[in-house]
């Protein structure tokens, strides 16, 4: 009995079996090499299952079988469950077949089989251990490990009974050749254990008779069973283990499982081991593409890949890999499908928007049709005849368009089809909806705040309703019962906005807010019997809330609180004027157009196409001597810059590095010509906005020259000089107008006269201009003439714009506070500064307590609201200088007949302004009136500041002083109010053609006769004449807006005047040449 050392003992175990020739043993052994192999291969890729005894006289006579009957499987270290250590030794007796005769080999000791496997004392000289089958005849190729001493002593044997079916063996026969074996093992009295193999394929009778054999008397129960599968590798150990336990009884007893017990402790190992390597796997392979070589060498480095191997083998390993490769392949190919699947329904939309003609094709034929398509290639391709789209490389280039092969897949098919479906069943769906929400629109029972199960009833039996969801029916419903609750409530606040008359009486009496249950009452009783009060009844609480909230917007009329928030007529006036209004600290930015008293250089701008500005250019320098001009005599020093294309481009521009224009002529003499002047100005003009600079071409002097080309026909003349005229106007510029019989040599069409006629003109303007900016500068700061408020209803659907136009485009307009603006304007033989407050009807309580002198009230003639609230702020406006504004979608008569509500509020709004004193007139909303619309009024309420003054003072009458100052003294009574029996009339028109306005008065009764009045002041004529007027003096004032339209006052009804005439700055003049 040999030992290893002192501290490991060596068990040396015999391992028998049925054996011999096939038919003794049958087609198959009993699993003794394979035991014996599975327990000396510590790696799964060392066990075999080809062991076989069939031998030539060869490999019999080799040293690894050394002409014996048993192999010498070497040794091994082996650790039991409780951590003891067991070295051994094994050896497998058996008996080789020879392959010539299929008879055993004739050995040195031929006895029986069962007793011969018996032995204890094995001795065999240069026997080698044996490794595998493949071994034999090359024996040098392999390890070569001798049998120590070339003997050793049996300490134990295990003896395998095979469970399993195995053809040509009879169960009887294998228990009689094991109860042979057993019978003379127990004569050697060595510990034995019976190992039944192959027990994942066993017979439940072969186990049974296994069980039978070791429970005999005859052993005394000294012969354990254990139940094994070598190729399981389950309770093999053990089996080893157990013997030699039983050999060395110090050193325990391991516990022997059953077969069942012990396979499924195994399967736990190897899943857990399994996952482990497969997590190992998905952890560190992402790339479908990766190799096994290169990984299986990284997977080295890690515990879980190197248990793996050992239970399992590298081939269980890398099958792992490719599993996990293929998986990873089949997730790639399959999210580019879904991928692609994603964006075939818009292909297929943009390719064929009727989808639904397609319906009734088969997919082969709609494939047909796509290749087919022009825009194929802007979304498919197609891979190379070699190459499935699956391994192309579909990452290569970031190619975004659709393998044309993907087509052929069924999820292609699939997606097609479903996309049909869906737009079909999404049309219908869309229909239904849309039917359903026309239903609810056209049915009277569904009010706001009813439930969609109080009406349900209703549409019981309806396509529409029956086919949508209950989501979609739902969803349906509550965006209806929103729309028609925000326009019940939008109806609502018009209603409380309606009786402004009823919420301002009790502001009046209440103050300082104490709204009594009665105040309520009165207030609601007022209001129950509108319909718009009645659809509300469902949701009380939300008309109790606006009710109260707008009751506490009339006591603390705050911006946040407007019905009309965000968009408070405040808010909008703020940004109006912010952004169109210059202040005056600007107007000092703009004098490099001034002429110098040392030299009076003069620099030219001319402006036109087709050759006029070149022709002007050198009638001009015709008439200079070395480039002086004569005029008054006074010499000017003249330069030119003549400009025919794009101003935006900087060689167009009015200025240059060395050149800093005084003045500009603009020439036209056909449309073309025309656009080109108006569209160079407006550029000119947008540039200077963008540099901060609100004024018009930064003060430039222009003269615009209209000389009509003969080819152009006479209508298209007079249009051409009716919107030069307009143009000068808005520029408030001269206007130079040359007829065509004026013009008497054609190859000259600039005269001497004419150009002396453009220069002075010009000149007068640089002059004018320089003069205005030092006039006005003093007034910067200081206090106004007189001030007005201008009062908007807020919401009301009009252009704030354009009732502000005629305040904002006026040439000396400037801020003086976020709802103030400031005009310099001629009232009498002096500049006046005239301030306009323009706020909401709400925010103008916050000037109730300053100097006011006079009020413009606008309402819209489309809105209840908007007179109502007018009717009720009028109340408590002092006795002062009122005009009423009504603002109209159409001009003339239309907007008195243009509908039933209109034609009520216009004449109710007379009605208001027959009851206040005050001026009546209308505007149209959809344009801008000149900036002479507010003038007469102005005039009036300059004539009446020392009443108003004297009013708000309590002083005595004004007295003026030389120096044109006014002073006050306390009067012996109130003021009385302005007479409201004179209205002012705008004459339509003159004969001589020249637009001049000419003011009148009329008794107010023609007002109504007329259906509306555009009244303004009468201007003496002492001031038309005036040479100071001619700083200022107003284009023509519409006074519908409208050419078409007719005017409000009847022609034959205004008195002519014919000493009023005037040629005025933008004022067309005809020159003869």
């Amino acid at each position: 009995m040999a030992r290893k050392s002192s501290k490991m003992r060596s068990f040396n175990v015999a391992v028998v079996g049925l054996s011999g020739t096939e038919k003794d043993k049958g087609q198959a052994g009993v699993g003794k090499s394979c035991l014996c192999n599975r327990f000396m291969a510590a790696l799964a890729d060392d066990y075999s299952v080809d062991h076989i005894s069939v031998l030539s006289q060869t490999d019999f006579s080799g040293r690894v079988v050394n002409n014996d009957h048993f192999l010498y499987w070497g040794e091994i270290a082996k650790t039991s469950e409780d951590g003891m250590e067991f070295l051994f030794q094994v050896i497998e007796q058996s008996e080789f077949i020879d392959d010539a005769t299929f008879q055993p080999f004739k050995g040195s000791k031929m006895e029986p089989y069962a007793k011969r496997c018996s032995a204890t004392k094995i001795t065999s000289a240069e026997k080698l251990m044996y490794i595998c089958k493949n071994q034999l005849g090359i024996e040098r190729e392999y390890e070569q490990k001798l049998l120590p001493d070339g003997k050793i002593s049996i300490d134990g044997f295990l003896c395998v009974f095979d469970v399993s079916s195995v053809p040509s063996r009879t169960i009887e026969k294998q228990v009689e050749a094991v109860t042979a074996i057993l019978n003379n093992l127990t004569k050697t009295k060595k510990p034995i254990v019976l190992i039944t193999t192959k027990n994942d394929d066993a017979n439940e009778t072969y186990v049974k008779e296994a069980e039978k054999l070791v429970g005999k008397k005859e052993y005394k129960g000294g012969i354990l069973l254990v139940e094994t599968s070598a190729h399981e590798n389950i309770n093999v150990d053990v089996a080893f283990i157990v013997l030699a336990q039983l050999i060395d009884r110090t050193r325990g007893r391991a516990r022997i499982l059953p077969f069942i017990e012990a396979a499924r402790v195994r399967k736990e190992v190897l899943d857990h081991s399994t996952e482990a390597l497969q997590s190992l796997i998905r952890t560190q392979v992402s790339d479908y593409r990766a190799t096994w070589s290169l990984t299986s060498k990284k997977f080295f480095q890690h515990k879980e890949f190197m248990h793996f191997v050992e239970l399992f083998g590298m081939d269980s390993s890398q099958r792992l890999f490719k599993r996990h490769l293929k998986k990873l392949q089949d997730e790639h190919i399959a999210k580019k499908i879904q991928a692609y699947m994603a964006l075939l329904p818009d292909i297929l939309q943009e390719m064929f928007p009727d989808v639904t003609a397609l319906r009734d094709l088969d997919w082969s034929s709609v494939q047909l049709r796509i290749k087919e398509h022009p825009e194929f290639i802007q979304y498919f391709f197609e891979c190379p005849e070699d190459v499935p789209w699956t391994e192309y490389d579909l990452d290569e280039g970031n190619e975004t368009r659709i393998p044309y092969e993907v087509l052929d897949t069924s999820e292609a098919e699939k997606t097609y089809k479903s996309h049909v479906s869906g737009l079909q069943q999404e049309q219908k769906r869309l229909e239904w909806k849309k039917q359903f929400k026309q239903l609810l629109e056209d049915t009277g029972y569904v009010t706001p705040g009813k439930a969609l199960s109080e009406v349900r009833v209703l549409f019981m039996g309806r396509e529409c309703f029956e086919a949508l969801s209950e989501m979609d029916c739902q969803q349906i419903y509550d965006q209806h019962q929103k729309d028609i609750i925000d326009k019940a409530k939008h109806n609502f606040q018009e209603l409380l906005l309606e009786h402004a008359d009823l919420f301002y009486h009790f502001k009046s009496i209440a103050p300082e807010g104490t709204i009594t249950q009665d105040d309520i009452k009165e207030i609601t009783d007022a209001l129950q019997d509108d319909s718009r009060y009645k659809a509300l009844d469902r949701i009380d609480q939300d008309r109790k809330l606006m009710l109260f909230q707008h009751l506490g917007f009339v006591h603390c009329p705050i911006r946040e609180h407007c019905p009309a928030f965000p968009n408070c007529m405040d808010a909008l006036i703020e940004r109006i004027l912010r952004t169109r209004v210059h202040r005056p600290n600007s107007w000092n930015h703009n004098s490099q157009w001034r002429l110098n008293s040392d030299n009076n250089r003069l620099n030219l701008v001319i402006l036109g196409i087709d050759g006029l500005a070149d022709e002007l250019a050198s009638e001009i320098r015709v008439q200079c001597d070395e480039d002086e001009y004569e005029l008054d005599c006074h010499l000017y020093s003249l330069d030119y810059r003549i400009i025919d294309g794009d101003v935006s481009l900087p060689e167009n521009s009015f200025k240059g590095t060395d050149f800093l224009p005084n003045g500009c002529f603009c020439v036209y003499s056909n449309p073309e010509a025309f656009e080109y002047v108006r569209d160079s100005l407006e550029k000119t003009l947008l540039s200077n906005l963008e540099q901060d600079d609100r004024l018009p071409f930064q003060g430039l002097p222009i003269v615009i020259l209209f000389l009509p080309d003969p080819s152009v026909d006479e209508s298209e003349v007079l249009r051409l000089r009716e919107e030069g005229q307009s143009l000068s106007d808005s520029l408030q510029c001269p206007f130079i107008d040359v007829s065509l019989e004026d013009i008497i040599d054609p190859g000259q069409r600039f005269s001497s006269a004419l150009i002396a006629e453009a220069m002075g003109q010009l000149i007068q303007c640089i002059h004018h201009r320089a003069v205005f900016l030092n006039v006005n500068q003093p007034y910067v700061g200081s206090e106004p003439d007189i001030r007005i408020i201008m009062c908007m209803f807020c919401g009301d659907p009009y252009s704030v714009e354009n009732v502000l136009g005629p305040l904002i485009s006026h040439q000396c307009c400037f801020l003086s506070g976020d709802r103030s603006i400031i005009l310099e304007t001629f009232l009498d033989d002096s500049k006046r500064k005239v301030e306009v407050i323009v706020s909401s009807f709400h925010g103008a309580n916050a000037f109730r307590e300053e100097l006011v002198h006079g009020f413009i009230l606008v309402y819209s003639a489309k809105r209840r609201a908007s007179l109502a609230t007018l009717n009720a702020f009028s109340m408590n406006i002092p006795n002062l200088p009122i005009q009423v504004l009504a603002v109209t979608d159409t001009g003339g008569a239309n907007a008195f007949f243009s509908n039933d509500l209109s034609h009520l509020l216009i004449t109710e709004g007379n009605a208001t302004a027959d009851r206040l004193k005050a001026h009546f007139m209308t505007s149209v909303s959809s344009c801008q009136q000149k900036t002479a619309f507010y003038t007469p009024f102005f005039k009036e309420v300059w004539e009446k500041k020392p009443e108003i003054e004297q009013a708000f003072h309590m002083e005595e009458p004004i007295s003026f002083n030389t120096s044109g100052k006014s002073t006050l003294e306390m009067p012996a009574r109130q003021p009385r109010p302005p007479p409201r029996h004179e209205s002012y009339h705008i004459k339509a028109g003159s004969n001589d053609g020249s637009g001049s306005e000419i003011y009148d008065i009329q008794p107010h009764d023609s007002l109504l006769d007329d259906m509306a009045e555009l009244l303004t002041a009468t201007i003496p004529e002492d001031r038309l004449t005036s040479s100071s007027d001619e700083s200022y003096i107003y284009s023509d004032v519409e006074l519908n807006g409208d050419d078409n339209s007719e005017p409000l006052v009847k022609p034959s009804e205004i008195k002519s005047n014919n000493k009023l005439h005037h040629v005025k700055r933008g004022r067309r003049r005809r020159v003869r040449n």
